[in-house]
């Protein structure tokens, strides 16, 4: 029998940690940190609160206390930064959506950047230390041996390599999205987002980070949603905007009477748009628009197919400066062969594959890999070819195709890539090119490419969700012996 070890509870800590709760403190925040939250490092223990902003004198109520750090509820700001200004959204104090409207956008990308590049050399310095004295040995560390781990990061001593941040318009900006619905009182049915903090979902009015197209269709669908013989039948509903059209998928959960199926009809040929409904027991039916491809354009050459159940990148603006940026930093060639890891259905894949020899995408989702490989047939882009495998636990160098390759890029989820990118200084790449979007699994790879010398030759902030939490970079590793 296995016996697992319980530490015992200090009693006298916890009821410290509880004495802290529900007091108000006033406080100046010194910085916002990755995620976006404010932090004071002038009250001890170490305060984190969200809604604030750097230099602004708040009152704050702590809601939680672990060890050495405190959360806290904004009350009251007291001092405000020049950069606060007014929310636009009227749900701003319900919906957990958009988290940093209070902030002019220009300084939210700065924050943001300050943020990230803390986080990635601290990341760096604690990279390799000893597991049981940490402190201690970062502590005593010399410091011609921190200058040397930070020139890997960086040409100057303890700088990143910043280059300006990709943007787009700060509203309309989202193609895509989810509704849920709550019909147990179908006669006030609530179709919209969960709120903050909550499983609740709140009656939507209005979305102005929606474009205009999905916007527009939220109060026709409260409406025929209000018709419904059975609206508990409803799941929940996603919207696409593709630039050929707008696609509707409602999920059901029981099969939808006659009646339901005829109001969604009705509805999808009133507003000219493709109409999905996902039955939970009898799979997918395209009720209108069946013969329509919807898709959306990489740039000005190639466009991609589209399902309902893609991932999709939501804002087609940083989107398509996302991917010039990768050709341009790639540095591509008619003799470089590729690797495209993480490739989706070739958002990446395909624009990388017109500048250079060959193009090998490796994706761990089956159909992605089909519909990858039909996007480069419908383009007429016959260097491309597509693997299905789990990067969490292929060997790279064993496959041949993979193993031919001199440039990589890599765009994971939010887990990041840690199995991959230990194996990735293996292949011998001159150039590394990695698209995040978790700052925090950014930092922990980059260190392990450190150390097997590359060196981060530069890296920019990218904008792809306006007004929330989420940061996205783009970041080119090169061999430490490369010269700019």
């Amino acid at each position: 029998m296995v016996n697992f070890y319980s530490p015992k509870k200090n009693k006298k800590s916890a009821a410290a940690n509880s004495q802290l709760i529900g007091q108000r403190v006033t406080v100046m925040i010194s910085h916002l940190d990755h995620l976006a939250q404010g932090v004071s490092k002038d009250h001890e223990p170490l305060i984190f609160v969200e809604g604030v902003l750097p230099n602004e004198v708040v009152e704050v109520e702590i809601t939680e206390h672990r060890g050495k750090v405190c959360h806290g509820r904004l009350l009251n700001v007291v001092e405000a930064s020049e950069h606060r200004h007014q929310p636009f959204c009227p749900h701003i104090n319900i919906c957990g959506g958009c988290q940093t409207q209070h902030c002019q956008t220009e300084a939210m990308l700065q924050f943001k950047q300050a943020a990230i590049e803390n986080l990635i050399l601290h990341t760096a310095l604690e990279s390799n230390q000893s597991v049981a004295q940490p402190k201690r040995v970062l502590s005593k560390a010399s410091r011609g041996g921190r200058n040397k781990k930070l020139r890997k990061f960086s040409d100057k001593q303890g700088e990143l390599n910043w280059q300006s941040a990709l943007y787009s318009t700060p509203t309309g900006y989202r193609r895509k999205t989810r509704l849920s619905v709550d019909a147990r009182n179908p006669d006030a049915l609530k179709l919209g987002f969960r709120s903050k903090a909550s499983n609740k979902i709140f009656s939507l009015q209005q979305c102005p980070v929606l474009n205009q197209d999905l916007e527009q269709l939220i109060e026709p669908l409260q409406s025929m949603f209000g018709k419904f013989q059975t609206p508990s039948n409803i799941g929940h509903i996603s919207l696409l905007n593709g630039d050929n059209g707008v696609q509707v998928s409602i999920r059901t959960i029981h099969t939808l009477s006659q009646h339901d199926r005829e109001l969604c009809t009705e509805f999808a040929k009133k507003n000219d748009l493709q109409l999905i409904i996902e039955d939970k027991q009898s799979g997918s039916d395209l009720a209108t628009q069946a013969d329509k491809q919807l898709v959306y354009e990489l740039n000005d050459s190639l466009s991609l197919q589209i399902h309902n159940d893609d991932f999709v990148q939501v804002n087609p603006e940083v989107n398509q400066q996302m991917i010039k940026q990768a050709v341009d930093w790639l540095g591509l060639n008619k003799t470089d062969v590729v690797l495209d890891l993480f490739c989706g259905i070739g958002n990446f894949s395909l624009p990388i594959a017109e500048q250079c020899k060959t193009l090998v995408g490796v994706e761990g989702v089956p159909k992605m890999v089909h519909r990858a490989q039909h996007n480069a047939s419908i383009n007429k882009l016959s260097n491309c070819h597509f693997i299905h495998s789990d990067l969490n636990c292929t060997k790279l160098s064993d496959d041949i195709q993979m193993k031919s390759c001199n440039k990589v890029l890599l765009d994971p989820a939010r887990e990041g890539a840690l199995a991959v990118v230990k194996q990735l200084a293996d292949l011998k790449p001159s150039h590394i090119l990695y698209v995040s979007c978790n700052p925090a699994t950014f930092a922990r790879d980059a260190a392990q490419l450190i150390e097997k010398n590359y060196r981060l030759d530069k890296l920019c902030v990218m904008d792809m969700f306006p007004q929330t939490a989420h940061t996205e970079l783009m970041a080119l590793f090169v061999p430490l012996n490369k010269r700019k």
